[in-house]
Order: structure tokens, then sequence, then C-alpha cells
């Protein structure tokens, strides 16, 4: 009898430890016993052009069943975004995506939470060089050549153009990356370069340093923006560019958000060539919980990019939801 009482007990206290074992490893996405929680962190909870990849990245998550996470660092600072990934470590969530604010500053946690077990991806702006799993969005310096190439063309027969280049945070690999891919699109030009000048992801300053580089730069004939910052406020905000624009100086841009779309319908900006941010969401969400359950994902995640100019601007508008 006592043997049999012992045998039991044994049997029990196999169970019960199988039964912890798996509601403390099993983590699935759809009617699992853990809900996976992937923290999707932009590169500023203040910079406008990340709420599209946050409504892809929740949408995404309720469709597959799993918990997302918004969170960032206030401003685009790469220290900042360090403690915030650091915290995610902390709370030991399932898996982060990331647009990276400096490749460099970033790869060192980027690294941690991977070796503790993080599955880590980038969005937007990679980091190369770390251990995430992948990168979902542009590529960034096909990007910029393609619009090199379009300001080659627009510029064709004009003789020497001086041209300035507004970018975010300098340093920042995926603004670096279309910086280089727009000089090899625009080798055939003849361009002189001025100064790279920063708006540090802030729309306030993009506007104040577009208005004040033009008025303070008689001989300027063309503008590379390198994002979205200015084009992002009511176009009546850049008088001085507008001016610019109707003299004939000419200005291209990267991304087609709703409120930029306004520039190009006016004559203001020439060219736009725009990225899916809801895609980045979606798909770096979905791809993540892939990772997560041990499926392949394809090292780049292309979400692709739309070509914007005076000919298509009203249909590119009727298929673009206006921003609240």
């Amino acid at each position: 009898m006592k043997k049999i009482v012992m045998a039991l007990v044994s049997i029990m206290l196999v169970s019960v430890l199988s039964a912890c074992s798996t509601s403390s490893d099993t983590k699935t996405a759809q009617g699992g016993e853990k809900k996976l929680t992937i923290a999707v962190v932009p590169k500023a909870l203040d910079n406008a052009v990340f709420l599209d990849s946050k409504e892809g990245a929740e949408a995404a998550g309720k469709e597959i069943g799993v918990e997302v996470i918004w969170t960032g660092p206030t401003k685009s600072d790469a220290a900042e975004q360090v403690q915030v990934v650091e915290g995610l470590i902390q709370k030991k969530v399932d898996g982060i995506l990331i647009s990276v604010i400096d490749p460099n500053a970033l790869k060192d946690v980027i690294n941690k939470a991977v070796d503790a077990g993080i599955k880590v991806a980038t969005f937007d702006s990679d980091s190369p060089d770390s251990k995430r799993s992948f990168y979902a969005g542009t590529e960034n310096f096909s990007l910029g050549k393609q619009l090199g190439e379009a300001f080659a063309k627009l510029v064709e027969g004009k003789g020497t153009v001086k041209l300035a280049t507004l970018t975010g945070v300098p340093g920042s690999f995926n603004l670096e990356q279309r910086i280089k891919g727009f000089k090899e699109g625009a080798a055939g030009a003849n361009i002189e370069y001025l100064p790279v000048q920063a708006s540090d992801d802030d729309v306030n300053k993009a506007v104040t340093v577009l208005e004040q580089y033009t008025q303070a730069n008689a001989d300027l004939n063309a503008w590379f923006v390198v994002g979205a910052w200015p084009f992002l406020t009511p176009t009546e905000t850049l008088p001085t560019l507008k001016k610019f624009a109707g003299n004939g100086g000419i200005i291209v841009s990267v991304d087609s958000f709703y409120p930029m779309l306004q520039y190009v319908k006016e004559g203001t900006v020439k060219v736009e060539i725009g990225q899916d941010f809801i895609q980045m969401g979606a798909l770096g969400v979905k791809n993540l919980v892939k990772a997560i359950n041990g499926e392949q994902v394809e090292a780049f995640v292309d979400t692709g990019t739309i070509y914007v100019d005076e000919a298509n601007v009203e249909e590119v508008l009727k298929n673009t939801k206006p921003w609240k």
C-alpha cells in the first residue's frame, strides 16, 4: 500500500512540474498559455511620422493575438533610447521592434537584449552590425538613389546647382544611407553640395532651418530634404520656401505623408518618394512573432516605396488617409 501511495505522489509531482513548465515556457500568438508581448520602439514618441507604424503594429497584434506595447524616448536621443531598451530587458518582453537612432550607440543594448533571450528586429532605421533578427522597411540607399536620379532630371541643362541638404539626427543609419544613395543617383548632374543642415528630427527646428537658411543664401538653387519633418506642417508655415520654389528653386523630399502631399499639389515640392510606415509596423510585428516561434524570416523585409510628383499627386491623395 505504501509503495502505491508513493507512486501516486511521484506521478502527481511529475504532472505538476509538467504543468508549470508549460505555463512558463509555452508562448503562442493564438490561444496559447501565455500571450506574447512585443514592444515597438520608435525614434521618438513626439515624431508624428511613426503614428502609421503604431497603427500597423497594433492592428497586426490584434489580428494574430499578441500584446503590442508602444514605448520610446520622448525625443530623438540615442542615450534615452538605450534606456528604454534596458527597461524592456528588465520587463522581459518577448520581442522588440525598434527604429534605431544611432546604430553604433544601440548595438550593445540590442545585443544584450538578444543575449537575454529577447528577439529583436529593426524597422525604418537599421543596426545591421547588431544581433537583430531582421530589418523591416525601406532599402534607404535605393530610395536615396531613386530621388537623386529624379533630381538630376529636374536640373538637367541648368548648369551648376547649389544644393542644400536637410537631415534629421546626424549619424542616423537610414538618413546617411539616403544621402549616399542620392549622391550616387545624381552623380551625372553638376551639383555643388553645401554643408548638411540638421533638424534633429524636430518639426519646428526643421521649419526654422529651411526658412532661415533659404533666406540667408540668395544663390541657393535647390533643397534635398532627407525626411518628412518640415512638410508635416500646413503649407503657409513655409512662406520663404514657397517663394523660393516660385522663383525656380527645386525641392525634393523623402516621404509622402498626407500633409506632405499638399506641398506637391501646390508645386512647392517637385518630387517626393514615400515609405509605407503602416507595413513597417504590421510586417515587423508579424515577422517578429514568426522569429520568436522559431520560423525562418528573411533578413530584409521590404515594405516598398511610392513615387509622387505633379502628374500623380491627385491620385495618391485619393488613396491616402488624411491626418486628423
